[in-house]
């Protein structure tokens, strides 16, 4: 008995060790199947990893997806540290475009050969998405035929600028939205500065007080067509009146070879060129941005940088049929050359395409010297500003509103604030905004543009108002105005004349002896009157070598059949 209950102990004993050294294996079996190298609980962490990760590329994907939506492009830059000069910034819509071998060609933001703001002056261009192909699915490399062009915008990169001498500016290019040049110094915005001895940012990159990186502006003025296809703005060449008008079908292009729209008020010319980005945005594909006339400022930052080592002042596009009596322009197109490399006189349209903007001669009147620049900003229509004496003119009620007169920019004389961004204002004297003018003989006038008044006492006046304005806009840097020009013309009848012409003294208003003021290059500076508040820039085609990038003009706003527009996007 007790021998048997002994061998039962053993026996126990030995399936007790045996139990755990099959647990001890199981364990260590269990815990490698967790834990080893390719063990659950680290393909579990793996997976929870995977999961995470897909779900953050997921995130990503989606806020690309946003960005695109919303016109952002996450892979765009605000400078770029290899080219020394603000990346363009593009929106849904854009297409960035390279000239290679004599055609556009699609390129992507990337390409290293899109653009150079350098000594070689080729700046950045894009279509639009009005043309032929669409940016969501043309393909990069697709070579783009002259006919299925989109509209074209030219980008200006933000940039600091000194006078160093006649036809001779310093730019220095701004990173990002900030003062810093990229040779590290911070430049400063006050207008006061002369510009002669420090540089300061060009005020054209503030846009009611936001400051751009750069804007886009129309590589061509603007045109236009009909339902029926007729190009809007023409005038008739025998009476001299608008040929077609616009309709509902009507949004404003920037492309070669057009004709351009003209017989447009300077208000209707705001509204169009806002238009872009707001109820016709679907046309031009965009999604993102605004859009305006482009300002006085503006076209002055363009000027500028013509004048630089970036740039090339532009020869004139002569192209516009002239009728002499009564006088008028009719069928003038966009990116000509002049009329030969040594003659900007006017002409009429080569069908043959000698001065296309693509040929050696239309390469002259492009702000580079070359196929990527600006054109028709010296020559081919005059073109309306958004800048205007603050003079409480009529004029600007009459003629700054739409013509459907769904947007009026001004009432009683005043800018509606609602717009100042978008226009520059200029300041005119008491005696003109009040038009209560002392003559030097101590009697007051109210009627001093009547052309019946021809003696010395009224042309002192009107000198003397003329002169107050064109020194006020001494305060106001970068137009092209004073600090190219030493002197302006004033207008006004004579007694030796029939007509009322331009003057630079009172003494030669009296004796006929007409004169105007110069810019560089022989550029007109003409400083209007009382009943004309809207600035003008460019010159025609009938001005020949005095039209100019520089050239300064006053006018009253009324649809004219010489007076074009462009646009300014911004992104």
């Amino acid at each position: 008995m007790q021998k048997r209950s002994g061998n039962t102990r053993g026996i126990t004993l030995i399936a007790l060790v045996i139990t755990i050294i099959v647990l001890l294996i199981l364990a260590g079996v269990t815990i490698n199947a967790l834990s080893g190298d390719n063990g659950i609980l680290k393909r579990a962490t793996e997976a929870k990893q995977k999961t995470s990760q897909a779900q953050k590329d997921e995130e990503d994907a989606l806020a690309t997806m946003v960005d695109a939506i919303n016109g952002a492009v996450p892979s765009q830059d605000g400078y770029s540290d290899s080219k020394k000069v603000n990346s363009p910034k593009v929106t849904r819509g854009m297409i960035p475009v390279k000239w290679v071998s004599n055609n556009w060609v699609v390129c992507s933001e990337d390409d290293p050969k899109w653009y150079y703001y350098d000594s070689s002056k080729q700046w950045a261009n894009v279509m639009l998405s009005d043309g032929t192909y669409k940016a969501d699915t043309v393909k990069v490399g697709q070579v783009v035929e002259e006919k299925d062009l989109g509209s074209m915008y030219v980008w200006i990169p933000r940039y600091a600028y000194q006078i160093v001498g006649e036809k001779n500016i310093k730019v220095t290019f701004l990173k990002g939205n900030s003062n810093e040049g990229v040779d590290g110094v911070k430049y400063t915005t006050d207008q006061s500065t002369d510009t002669t001895k420090t540089a300061i940012v060009h005020p054209g990159f503030n846009l009611g007080g936001t400051q751009l990186r750069g804007f886009w502006t129309a590589k061509f003025e603007a045109s236009g067509t009909n339902k029926d296809g007729k190009a809007v703005g023409n005038a008739s060449s025998s009476s001299g009146s608008e040929q077609y008008a616009p309709d509902s079908t009507t949004i404003a292009k920037s492309l070669p070879n057009k004709i351009s729209w003209r017989h447009v008020s300077i208000g209707e010319s705001e509204k169009r060129s806002m238009d872009i980005t707001t109820i016709a945005k679907s046309s031009y594909g965009l999604t993102n941005g605004t859009s305006h006339l482009i300002k006085n400022s503006e076209w002055g930052a363009v000027a500028y940088l013509c004048y630089s080592d970036y740039g090339s002042a532009p020869m004139t596009n002569g192209a516009g049929s002239i009728n002499s009596s009564p006088w008028y322009i009719y069928d003038a197109y966009t990116g000509q050359g002049p009329k030969s490399s040594s003659d900007e006189g006017n002409y009429a349209y080569d069908a043959t395409g000698a001065h296309n903007y693509s040929t050696s001669n239309g390469v002259l009147s492009s702000t580079t010297g070359n196929v990527t620049g600006i054109y028709d900003m010296a020559g081919g229509a005059w073109e309306r500003v958004a800048g205007y004496l603050d003079n409480g003119n009529s004029n600007l009620d009459t003629y700054g509103k739409s013509a459907d007169e769904s947007v009026k920019y001004f009432q009683n004389g005043k800018l509606n604030s609602s717009y100042t961004s978008i226009w520059d204002s200029y300041e005119v004297s008491d005696e003109e905004k009040n038009n209560k003018i002392t003559l030097s003989d101590g009697t007051v006038e109210t009627d001093l543009w009547n052309g019946s008044k021809t003696a010395l006492k009224y042309q002192e006046a009107r000198y003397r108002l003329t002169n107050y304005t064109y020194n006020k806009m001494a305060s106001h840097k970068g137009i092209g105005v004073n600090e190219v020009s030493t002197k302006c013309a004033f207008y006004a009848p004579s007694p030796a004349r029939t007509d009322w012409n331009w003057y630079v003294t009172a003494a030669d208003a009296v004796a006929g002896n007409v004169n105007y003021g110069r810019a560089w290059d022989d550029d007109l500076v003409l400083i209007g009157h009382l009943a004309v508040p809207f600035v003008l820039r460019g010159g025609g085609c009938d001005n020949g070598s005095s039209a100019g990038v520089l050239y300064s003009y006053i006018t009253g706003g009324n649809p004219s059949d010489g007076d074009g527009f462009r646009a300014v996007l911004v992104v």
